[in-house]
């Protein structure tokens, strides 16, 4: 990477004792905004349109985590 183009920054260089809520107070501000939330829901959207059959397998994987949980009361 040049010396002169800013460093992108990624949440994985972040070391597990050093974490810094810095960068993702703006998202979560943005994200309550009424711009922020079209903003997040066309995104949802397009996740799900884009491979309907691995979101599919996803949810029933969810669901099925969901009703174990609630059999064993773990709620």
């Amino acid at each position: 990477m040049k010396d002169n183009k800013k460093r992108r920054f990624s949440p994985r260089e972040i070391e597990e004792d050093g974490v810094d809520d810095i960068p993702f107070d703006r998202q979560k501000k943005y994200f309550k905004s009424k711009k922020g939330k079209k903003a997040l829901k066309r995104a949802r959207k397009k996740y799900d349109e884009k491979d309907p059959d691995r979101r599919r397998r996803q949810k029933r994987d969810y669901m099925r985590r969901l009703r174990e949980k609630e059999k064993y009361g773990e709620s």
